[in-house]
């Protein structure tokens, strides 16, 4: 009996070693190929007023810009492939808006970022889509290394515009982010409470 009690809590401890080891490296898909295809495309929407829509697109577009900027940053040394991708990176942005791409882009290069993953996306607002509506978004960005060991986890902020496509279909929208920051956290209150007698 002791040793089926000793051999289940091993099992467990090993279990927990593994999920804790998978939860700081890098186990997504990273094709460098692949991303470099990515172009900020009018998305269909179905249903306008489904918020599991609006997040699963939101995170695709979250997911190609930073898979981009990644690419980016990490080939450093070469030229041509970043000056092919910087128009991309620019696509996900309205016009003339390169603070938020530099400001990304220092970020990564400060960090040495080869991987990104985007984590728990919450929408602020709960209303539907209109033509040209604002959106802001919480997220969580994991940066890894190279050898996609877990850099770092920033919470972070999106505001995003919803520009209406005049095209085919009756809901098609191009996701233009107007701001990317991220989330400070509160400073402890310093000052002591007082003691009651």
């Amino acid at each position: 009996m002791k040793i089926k009690t000793f051999i289940q809590l091993l099992l467990g401890f090993v279990f927990i070693v593994w999920s804790c080891k998978n939860e700081t490296t890098y186990q997504g898909n990273h094709d460098p190929d692949v991303i470099k295809t990515y172009r900020n495309n009018s998305t269909p929407v179905s249903k306008m007023d489904s918020l599991a829509s609006v997040n699963f697109i939101t995170k695709q577009k979250l997911t190609e810009l930073y898979e981009l900027m990644s690419l980016y940053s990490s080939n450093s040394s070469d030229s041509l492939l970043r000056e092919i991708l910087y128009p991309q990176i620019e696509s996900y942005f309205l016009a003339n808006d390169s603070t938020n791409i530099v400001n990304l882009l220092n970020e990564m290069d400060s960090l040495r970022v080869n991987f990104v993953e985007i984590h728990q996306l919450k929408l602020l607002k709960k209303d539907s889509l209109l033509h040209d509506s604002v959106k802001s978004i919480n997220y969580s960005v994991r940066y890894f290394s190279k050898d996609k060991k877990l850099i770092d986890s920033l919470q972070k902020s999106a505001t995003y515009i919803l520009k209406k496509e005049p095209k085919k279909f009756k809901h098609e929208f191009v996701f233009y982010f107007s701001n990317l920051n991220n989330i400070q956290k509160a400073p402890k209150d310093s000052i002591s409470s007082p003691l009651t007698q």
